[in-house]
C-alpha cells in the first residue's frame, strides 16, 4: 500500500459533521465572544442605563461638592468664633485661678506683703 493511498483511505474514514454543527465548531470562539459582547452591551445600556447615569452621578457629586464647600465656610466662621471665645474665657480662668490658687507664670515673680498691726 502506498502512503497517498493510505492517507486517502484515512480522510475517507474521517468523520465529516452536519453543515449547522460543524459552523459551530469552527467559529466556536468568536460566537462565544460575540454572545458574551452582546450580553455586556444590553447589561450596559438597558440595565445599567448607561449614558445618563453618568450624568446623574455628576450631578450628585457637583452638589456634593458644593455642600462640602459651603460647610468648610461655616465651619472656618465657627473656629474663628471659638478662638475669639476661649481666648475671653482663657483669660477670665486665668485671673480666677491667679485669686483664688495663687497661679504663677513662668518668669513671674510673686511677693506678698503682710500688714502688721
Amino acid at each position: 500500500m502506498n502512503i497517498k493511498a493510505f492517507i486517502q483511505s484515512v480522510k475517507g474514514l474521517k468523520k465529516n459533521p452536519n453543515k449547522l454543527f460543524g459552523f459551530f465548531y469552527n467559529y466556536q470562539i468568536t460566537i462565544i465572544l460575540l454572545v458574551l459582547l452582546i450580553t455586556l452591551i444590553r447589561q450596559s445600556f438597558l440595565v445599567n442605563n448607561f449614558p445618563f447615569i453618568l450624568y446623574d452621578k455628576r450631578q450628585i457629586i457637583n452638589q456634593n461638592i458644593s455642600i462640602n464647600q459651603t460647610l468648610d465656610e461655616k465651619n472656618k466662621q465657627l473656629s474663628v468664633k471659638l478662638e475669639a471665645e476661649s481666648e475671653a474665657n482663657m483669660e477670665i480662668l486665668e485671673s480666677i485661678a491667679r485669686y483664688k490658687f495663687g497661679l504663677l507664670k513662668e518668669g513671674e515673680k510673686y511677693y506678698q506683703i503682710n500688714q502688721s498691726r
